[in-house]
């Protein structure tokens, strides 16, 4: 078949290589042409077996995942490489490190050695629709966002850019490409910037609290994995935590983040949605949401409430995300009031943030 997905497995186990293959043949859109026990393995093989996509595992004899990512990127190959690893603090810190190194996307391992089927109904949660979503998935996710506006504001009467609104809270969404594009963009801001930021991105407990650790290392930032009950204050810059929804609740003393472990949206927790929606609730028209690159569509419904209440969204221009999932679903409901490159998102809020905070966490919305 000419539109098969030839998948190239690399992993020092084989059983997780025959749990992979097995979940793989259930998919009549794909078929494994390469089975490699190690990074130089797999590289080897490359040529020979032409493969559209590579789940590679991290820890492996002779050459490990990430030192693979750099010798597969050396060489000047652009496809898609999936790392998988274990939920640990251990494959969590290795993950992010193969990203940085050019790794693509991750997915987690299945938990539960022994449970067969329950191995493969979570590689077929997990993993499948990530190669789905970087193969021909990815080509479609461009196309269903490819009619929208160009990276100027949609806007541009109801943006009060201009106005003495102040911004009390800023909310971003992010999964795809989610660590490099939140690194940049919080490198832009000074380290007194005074506007609290929240911060959902897609990804799996344990890792979203080591994102957090690497995040204040690379942009000199205090940022943290939120916790339930967090207050926000000045110069707040909190993560959602992996597998919790994350919202801001106004209380008598003053705007606490709230977590908590309501159904999935859009396959996703956290989700963007409920945190903008929380954030139209407690700050109206004083909100600013921001999506940045991803799949799928999550933040587009969170995104028509803040814009219900008056207040500012910005989405990540296609040109400089990694996927233009997310942002471009926004941009093309109509529901950006500018579509920016990356870099220059961080100068557009210091625009608009202008002096600060004017009692932005006390003060009262309609």
């Amino acid at each position: 078949m000419n539109n098969e997905i030839r998948v190239m497995v690399c992993d020092d186990s084989a059983i997780m290589r025959r749990l992979i293959r097995t979940a793989l043949e259930l998919e009549p859109s794909m078929t494994v042409v390469c089975e490699a026990k190690h990074g130089r393995d797999a590289i080897d093989q490359l040529d020979q077996t032409r493969p559209d996509i590579v789940v590679m595992d991290i820890e492996m004899p002779v050459m490990d995942g990430v030192e693979a990512v750099r010798e597969i990127r050396k060489l000047g190959r652009t496809l898609p490489v999936i790392m998988f690893s274990s939920l640990t603090s251990r494959g969590a810190e290795a993950s992010l490190d193969a990203i940085a190194a050019g790794a693509t996307d991750f997915a987690t391992k299945p938990t539960g050695a022994g449970h067969i089927q329950k191995a493969l109904d979570s590689l077929r949660r997990d993993l499948i629709p990530k190669l789905m979503q970087w193969t021909a998935g990815k080509r479609a996710d461009s196309m269903a966002a490819a009619s929208a506006a160009e990276p100027t504001a949609t806007f541009p009467t109801r943006d009060a850019e201009g106005s003495n609104r102040s911004v009390a809270a800023i909310a971003i969404g992010v999964s795809t490409g989610g660590p490099q594009a939140l690194s940049k963009l919080l490198s832009g801001l000074p380290h007194d910037f005074p506007t609290p930021i929240l911060i959902v991105q897609h990804m799996p407990p344990v890792f979203t609290g080591l994102l957090a650790e690497r995040l204040s290392s690379q942009t000199g930032h205090c940022v943290r994995e939120a916790a339930d009950g967090d207050r926000l204050t000045p110069g707040t810059v909190l993560i959602a935590p992996g597998d919790y929804h994350m919202v801001a609740s106004r209380e008598r003393d003053g705007v606490h983040v709230r977590l908590n472990q309501e159904p999935p949206e859009n396959a996703c927790r956290p989700s963007v949605n409920p945190l903008f929606c929380s954030l139209a609730n407690c700050f109206g028209d004083q909100s600013l949401g921001i999506v940045l690159t991803g799949m799928g569509q999550d933040g587009t419904r969170g995104a028509k409430s803040l814009k219900a209440c008056g207040a500012r969204v910005y989405v990540q221009d296609q040109d400089s995300s990694i996927v233009w999932g997310m942002p471009g679903q926004v941009a093309n409901a109509g529901l950006a009031d500018r579509v920016l490159p990356l870099d220059q998102i961080a100068s557009q809020i210091l625009r608009v943030v202008g002096s600060g905070m004017r009692e932005p966490l006390t003060a009262s919305t309609s």
